[in-house]
Formats: structure tokens, C-alpha cells, sequence
């Protein structure tokens, strides 16, 4: 008798480890880097003499320009039916963070208020958008119909700007670093599109397929100087 009990727990805890095993084979990362063109190079020039003004308002102290690719969003689209992966964005630092926000066309949209002082987020053209202030640890939520492109703005700070795109096969978001590298986490294995999102535009695109099992590295993706959705 004693015997059998083990063999059931041996089967039930090798049964737990396949589940285990199947659950982290379901939903795989994705590494990747951007690098721009020549244009976009004296495009980041021109942001970095235009920053000091943009932040010498109250919000934050005067601060060192730098290049942090904050206007840069990485999304993959596809056939996917859970909720978006990763597509969180928040006032952080002043500003928002990324300043180029996405949303399932039809969903919501929550954009948290992480820095010490009120916000009050602007969203042009967006029907029924009230602007109303958010307090530090507070949020607003956007409802994303089809559409857009809409600029974003603060109706207290006036250097606060994005933009906010509707996808209507949105699956993931994933930020871009000061060196251009990006990172998508849990995403299902299969057939996407990557698109590179920078303001109102989309600056670059391609076919990748996730694959089961192990990391997707990408090749590095060349931006676009100009290049409409």
C-alpha cells in the first residue's frame, strides 16, 4: 500500500512539472535594439538644445540634455486575444515615460501619476476626454476608440507632450533604452508584426516569428526618417 501512495506522488509531481514546463514554454522574451539614420541623428541634436527650456518651468530643476529615446515605443501586433503585454505608462520624471503611449483600439488606457507634484493630462481631438488634474499616486484613465493618432499634453506644464496611438491588434508594448534596446516579456510564440512608434508616426516595421522555447534576438532595426501609419 505504502508503495502505491508513492507512485501516485510521483506521478502527481511529475505531472506538476510538465505543467510547469508547458507554462514556460508558452510565453517566450524578445530582445531587440533600434539604430537611426543620419536625419534622425540631427534630429537628436535640435531635442537636446531644445530640453533645458522644456524643463525650466517648475516641474523639475534644470538638467544635463540627454539622449533617451523617451519618444520611441516598440509594439508588436498580431492575433492575440489577452489583455495587451507590458503597455503600461505613467508620469515619471516630469514628463511622460515613454511620451509615445499605445492602446487596444476599443479598450482603455491607465496612465499613472508617479512623480511628486499634480498633473493633468491633455488629450487633443479625443471625443469625451475630460481633462482632469491627477494627484502624485493617482491615474487617468483614457477610453481608445479607432482612430488617431492624438497628441497629448499637460494642461499644468506646458514642456509635457506625447502622443497616443489605437491599435486594433495591439499584443505588446516594450520601451526603448538610451541605447536603443528594447525588451518584450511573456509573449506567446508565433507570427507578429514589430513596429517602432515615434510620435504620431511609425518609423519602422518588420515580420518576426516568436519561437517556442528559447529568446528571440532580433537584428538591430533601422529607423526611418519619416514614415506614416
Amino acid at each position: 500500500m505504502g508503495e502505491g501512495k508513492n507512485w501516485i506522488k510521483l506521478g502527481a509531481v511529475c505531472a506538476t512539472a510538465a505543467l510547469v514546463a508547458l507554462g514556460a514554454a508558452s510565453a517566450e522574451s524578445i530582445e531587440g535594439s533600434v539604430r537611426g539614420s543620419s536625419a534622425d541623428a540631427s534630429t537628436e541634436s535640435e531635442k537636446k538644445d531644445y530640453y533645458y527650456w522644456k524643463v525650466w518651468n517648475g516641474a523639475l530643476p534644470e538638467q544635463r540634455a540627454t539622449d533617451d529615446r523617451n519618444d520611441l515605443l516598440a509594439v508588436l501586433t498580431g492575433k492575440f486575444t489577452g489583455p495587451a503585454i507590458g503597455c503600461k505608462f505613467a508620469f515619471r520624471g516630469g514628463g511622460l515615460s515613454p511620451s509615445t503611449i499605445v492602446a487596444r483600439s476599443g479598450t482603455t488606457i491607465r496612465v499613472e501619476n508617479r512623480d511628486a507634484f499634480t498633473h493633468e493630462l491633455s488629450v487633443e481631438g479625443l471625443a469625451g476626454f475630460t481633462p482632469l488634474e491627477a494627484g502624485p499616486g493617482k491615474a487617468r484613465v483614457i477610453p481608445v476608440p479607432a482612430g488617431g493618432p492624438w497628441a497629448l499634453g499637460d494642461r499644468i506644464y506646458g514642456h509635457v507632450e506625447g502622443y497616443l496611438h489605437s491599435m486594433r491588434e495591439l499584443v505588446a508594448c516594450a520601451a526603448v533604452d538610451a541605447n536603443g534596446r528594447f525588451n518584450f516579456q511573456d509573449v506567446p510564440p508565433g507570427p507578429y508584426s514589430l513596429r517602432i512608434l515615434r510620435g504620431p508616426e511609425q518609423v519602422a516595421s518588420r515580420r518576426i516569428t516568436v519561437p517556442a522555447g528559447r529568446t528571440l534576438q532580433i537584428d538591430p532595426v533601422t529607423l526611418s526618417k519619416n514614415r506614416r501609419k
